[in-house]
């Protein structure tokens, strides 16, 4: 104890608790602040959660149609086992409305014991009218137009190969692998008969395939819808590819 008039005198043994415990509190605060700056930089690079979408009756038919240009099975003799142009079909069940100017692109994808391969719809909303076709450079686009796909409505997605073809500007050469080509009957079209468009060009559709060859009977085939961004899909399906096991149907592309 201090005498009175006395000098007050240093008591260290009550001050380092004190200064302990407040730098402890120091440290959790700016610790703590550290981790929100983080978390809150990390956030703002999310985006917010997609509603869900769902779709039924999905199936991959091969080869159930074929191009009018004559060419189409030449390689073959006319005697091709089946059309040059395989179907992807799915029905939207439920979920908000793809609005077609909000998708940048549609990928079909597919796997196999022999390979595999992509094809890139790109919406045609993102080039232009007047964009070279990828296998005809020469040549543009011409008119596009898309469309919304609401619950209920179905997506056909058509997609052209050379397997058969012969005398055209997008024949199989050498040791290159047969694939999916620039053509008019590329697709994607809604509601089946009534052949409303979702992705449609009025010349070829300079789709982007990839890969060691078309899809084969059996492959894993895969959907998915990417955002404007090309960044995460918003949806996915996938089925399984088959044969179709008939004539196969001329098809003749609407317009936009």
């Amino acid at each position: 104890m201090n005498k009175p008039g006395g000098k007050l005198k240093n008591d260290g043994r009550g001050v380092s608790p004190v200064v302990a415990t407040i730098m402890l509190f120091s440290v959790a605060i700016i610790a703590a602040a550290t981790v929100g700056v983080v978390a809150f930089g990390f956030q703002d690079g999310l985006r917010e959660p997609q509603d869900p979408r769902a779709f039924s009756d999905v199936e991959t038919t091969l080869g159930s149609e074929h191009r009018s240009w004559g060419g189409w099975d030449d390689r073959e003799g006319d005697n091709a086992p089946r059309g040059d142009i395989d179907v992807v079909r799915l029905t939207y069940q439920s979920g908000p409305v793809f609005n077609g100017d909000d998708i940048g692109a549609v990928v079909v994808r597919w796997r196999g014991a022999s390979g595999g391969g992509q094809v890139r719809f790109l919406n045609p909303a993102r080039f232009g009218k007047d964009t070279a076709q990828i296998d005809h450079p020469d040549e543009s686009i011409g008119e596009f137009c898309t469309g919304d796909l609401r619950a209920g409505e179905t997506l056909t997605i058509r997609m052209v190969h050379n397997r058969y073809q012969l005398g055209g500007d997008t024949d199989q050469e050498g040791d290159d692998p047969y694939r999916y080509v620039g053509s008019g009957q590329n697709d994607i079209a809604k509601n089946g008969d009534s052949d409303e468009p979702f992705f449609r060009v009025n010349n070829r559709y300079p789709v982007r395939s990839s890969g060691d060859r078309p899809i084969e009977p059996g492959d894993t085939v895969e959907v998915l819808f990417f955002g404007p961004e090309d960044e995460q899909p918003i949806s996915r399906v996938q089925t399984t590819a088959r044969v179709f096991t008939g004539d196969p149907a001329e098809r003749d592309k609407g317009s936009c």
